[in-house]
């Protein structure tokens, strides 16, 4: 064993452990975690003479305003002199025909970083890859969180659309009047799955190097509303009118799920969904810079709903800097960052490998979470961070901003 962060006790690298289960639960959550705590769907259903009626996830996707363009060849860093300190690399083991770039606007700018990624074969276990959610957080600012709604095709237009993510609250004015809301939560999205009708988002991150311990937050994907567009956020001065930071549609939380373990807090950091074992569950990994970070799955119950109590959890030796993680057969396959100056790679790991995850293929640099396409392609998809410099006149900018898929 080694001392982690705080002092805490975790496997050494010559370990693979697996971990009690019963010490990794989860509490959920129907109202907001700051007082007063009014639940959520009141909140809601107060909002709804003002925002409408709810828009489910094919409205949202058939409204689509911007459009992504196709990659068909991988630009090398050989042709671009101008980058020396950041030689990226092209993804080993690209599917063929399946990567594109968000638009300029999107491709280049710094004020939002892509995470997350899901698609269709996580939320019901027979569909291809046609709808892609992406999450972004606000590197620069106070917006929080947006989702992308992506159409994928093979062969036609990719387009898309952003949505705010946003919590809905309540809280009595000056005359003890409860009045609804919404707010932009300060969130990193570093990882989504979609399950049924509902959204998962890993709701940790690291502040000055310190990790946080939220959990998880929780959107229905049938709930979308619009709202009028406008800076700001929230309720407008005439009172009738809603903002979203200049974003026509949100998706309001509708619940969440809060770390209540014995086990040392987990840094619940990406989320995707595993139908490998007798019933669905919520694969959680844990990004750490140092020891051995955890996986640990949550079973989803016959109605849909994540269960609180863990049905398992394991320490993966050597399994540092995890982006994603996704279970393919008896196989963990783990998306790899190495800073912003190196490619990341996709790694393998099984629970009796007690050296840890073995190298897989290379990705691009700043890769984040994988998700898993099994409904005959086969395809693990994946993305990059880090803004890309069209011009080529920033050494510092990778070929990273990409999203596509590679073969486990």
């Amino acid at each position: 064993m080694v001392a982690a962060a705080g002092g805490l006790l975790v496997p050494s690298t010559a370990e693979a452990v697996g971990l009690p289960a019963s010490r990794f639960t989860l509490n959920r959550r129907n109202a907001p975690s700051f007082a007063p705590r009014y639940p959520y769907d009141g909140a809601l259903g107060r909002l709804r003479p003002y925002l409408g009626e709810p828009l489910p996830l094919s409205t949202v996707a058939a409204r689509a305003d911007k459009k992504a363009d196709r990659v068909t060849r991988w630009p090398r860093s050989s042709s671009h002199p101008s980058r020396p300190t950041r030689p990226d690399v092209e993804p080993e083991r690209r599917v063929p025909g399946h990567a594109f770039r968000w638009d300029s606007a999107d491709f280049t700018g710094r004020k939002w970083r892509p995470q997350g990624i899901t698609q269709d074969y996580d939320a019901d276990g027979r569909s291809p890859a046609k709808t892609l959610l992406v999450s972004w957080y606000d590197n620069t600012g106070n917006q929080g969180a947006r989702l992308s709604v992506v159409n994928w095709s093979t062969s036609g237009e990719i387009t898309y659309r952003h949505v705010l993510l946003v919590e809905p609250y309540s809280q009595r004015d000056d005359q003890g009047e409860l009045r609804d809301n919404i707010a932009a939560p300060d969130l990193h999205a570093g990882g989504i799955a979609w399950y049924g009708h509902h959204l998962y988002l890993a709701d940790s991150m690291y502040r000055a190097g310190r990790p946080t311990f939220p959990g998880i937050r929780v959107f229905d994907l049938r709930q979308f509303f619009k709202v009028t567009k406008g800076g700001g956020i929230g309720r407008q001065p005439d009172g009738r009118t809603f903002h979203a930071h200049g974003y026509e549609y949100v998706l309001p939380q509708t619940h969440a799920y809060d770390w209540s373990g014995r086990a040392p807090k987990l840094v619940i950091s990406q989320v995707s969904v595993d139908r490998t074992a007798s019933g669905p569950g919520l694969l959680v990994s844990e990004y750490d810079r140092s020891g051995s970070p955890r996986l640990v799955r949550w079973p989803f119950t016959a109605a849909g709903a994540l269960r609180t109590g863990a049905e398992w959890a394991h320490a993966v030796p050597r399994g540092t800097h995890t982006q994603g993680a996704v279970k393919v057969g008896s196989t963990y396959y783990l998306t790899t960052s190495h800073s912003s100056r190196r490619p990341g790679e996709l790694r393998r790991w099984k629970q009796n490998w007690a050296a840890g995850p073995r190298h897989r293929s290379s990705l691009n640099i700043g890769v984040e979470d994988l998700t898993y396409d099994g409904s005959g392609s086969g395809a693990l998809w994946t993305l990059g961070e880090y803004a890309n410099d069209e011009g080529g006149s920033d050494p510092r900018a990778p070929f990273s901003r990409y999203v596509y898929a590679v073969r486990p």
